[in-house]
Order: structure tokens, then sequence, then C-alpha cells
């Protein structure tokens, strides 16, 4: 028997129910059949009531009185059965708790985005929205690629997922862009993190004759409602550092708010 052989029958076994019979065995196609969907439906239900049990530890911020879809949950049911690795349930169990809390906040279509990323994916997802900014309206956003690239890499050695995330319709393919001179009193948040963008210097934005401004990706809204269920890392030096690279390099300048919730933080 060779490694390959060795190696299929030990990834599929399990799975279709023929590890529980001996080598005496001779089962017949139709017993061989109801082995492997005994098998499957026992690993579905283990693996629905352990998303359960996470989405049971949830505590969601917001909270309506809007009744849950049948046809959500049974599509959400549908997906989550097959998810076995903790990563996923543990995100899966975040995408239900939300739903619950506010099912006008969790579209099906994310779910199919959900169900179709691998397990790396969701995990460089999560370490993306480290090092994501919100607008007012907590939209998620990070600043131009260049900006963030550098002092992302600073905290994570690794590979720029980007390209990567606009590909598969969780980032915007295109920049939007900033212009402070007509964005003013705007405020951004990083985490707990308020800043407020001030006007310019009129003369210092008149120098060579053109407006000021500076690009920053969206996320769509797939990628926004998935990040809600990010347990994202808070990386404060990499705030600090990115908007005095704003302000040394573009002389785009935020105000670091003294909020409640910072203090507190």
């Amino acid at each position: 028997m060779t490694l390959y052989i060795k190696k299929l029958n030990a990834s599929i076994e399990p799975l279709i129910g023929l590890r529980s019979l001996s080598a005496t065995d001779s089962p017949t196609l139709e017993e061989r059949t109801l082995i492997r969907l005994r098998q499957r439906d026992l690993d579905r239900q283990r693996n629905l009531e352990r998303v359960i049990a996470l989405a049971t530890r949830e505590m969601p911020v917001e909270l309506t009185d809007n009744p849950a879809s049948r046809d959500w949950l049974n599509l959400f049911f549908n997906y989550a059965q097959d998810v076995s690795d903790e990563t996923a349930q543990q995100f899966w169990a975040r995408m239900l708790a939300l739903y619950i809390a506010n099912p006008d906040g969790v579209f099906k279509r994310s779910l199919v985005a959900l169900q179709s990323l691998d397990t790396w994916e969701l995990k460089a997802f999560s370490e993306y929205c480290s090092f994501a900014f919100t607008l007012e309206s907590g939209w998620r956003f990070v600043f131009e690629d260049m900006l963030t690239r550098r002092e992302m890499w600073g905290y994570v050695q690794g590979q720029d997922y980007t390209q990567h995330f606009i590909n598969i319709g969780l980032l915007s393919p295109e920049l939007a862009t900033m212009r402070p001179r007509s964005m003013r009193s705007m405020k951004v948040r990083y985490f707990s993190k308020e800043y407020e963008l001030t006007p310019p210097d009129e003369a210092a934005s008149k120098g060579d004759g053109l407006e000021i401004s500076f690009g920053y990706r969206k996320f769509t809204p797939t990628g926004q409602q998935l990040a809600k269920a990010v347990k994202a890392r808070i990386y404060n030096g990499y705030a600090r550092n990115l908007i005095r690279t704003l302000d040394a390099q573009r002389n785009v300048q935020f105000r670091l708010l003294e909020t409640e919730e910072a203090l507190l933080a």
C-alpha cells in the first residue's frame, strides 16, 4: 500500500463510516450507505450544537425586537452543520448571535460568502480588521494601501491580503478620497480612540495649487457584515503612528479626542 493510499484511506474512512467496520465484515452497498449517512448526521449535529453553544456566550451590543426568519436560520444551519474547524465555528457562532440580536443586520448573502471562506482566510481577515478604522456611520475602512501597509508590517510580518480581499468581494476595488478642506471636523475611530480631522492650514494647502487629499478603501457591504463578527486585536501604536505619518507626509492632521470611552480604555 502506497503512502498516498494510506493517506487517502485515513482521510475519508472516518467520513464514510468504514472506520467502524472490522476486516472480516462484508457490508452491502446499502449497509455502507446507511453507515455513511449516520456518521455524517452525527457529525453535523455535533457541529451545530457546538456553534449554538458558542453563540450563547456572545453578548451583542445591539438588541432589537425584530423576529428571526426561519428561512435565514435554515440557511444558516445548512451551512454551519458542516463546519468542524474551531476557528470557523467561533466565527459562525458570532454571526448567529449578531443575527438573533438584530435580524436586519445580517443578510443571507453574507452567509453565502462566509461558507466559501477557508479557515486561513478567516484568520487573515480577522487580522486585517485589526488595522481598520470606522467612519462616523460605523462603516469600516483602511487608509491608503501604502500608508497602511507600511505601519501594518511593523506589527504583522506576513503577506498583504488587500488584493485578495478585493478579489473575493470583502474590500472595495476603488479607493475613495478624503479632502480635509471639505471634510472639516469629520471623525473617525480606531476601536475606543476617536480622532477629529482638523482643517489644513490655508497657506500650506495652496502652496502648490493642489488641494490636500488622501485615499482610503472601504469594506464592501459583505465585508462590513463579516467584520462585525471579528474579534480583532487592538494595536494602539499602529493608529498613533499612522496619524503621525499622515501629518508628516500629507499635512493631514487628526486630533485625538478625549472621549469617556478612550479614557477608560
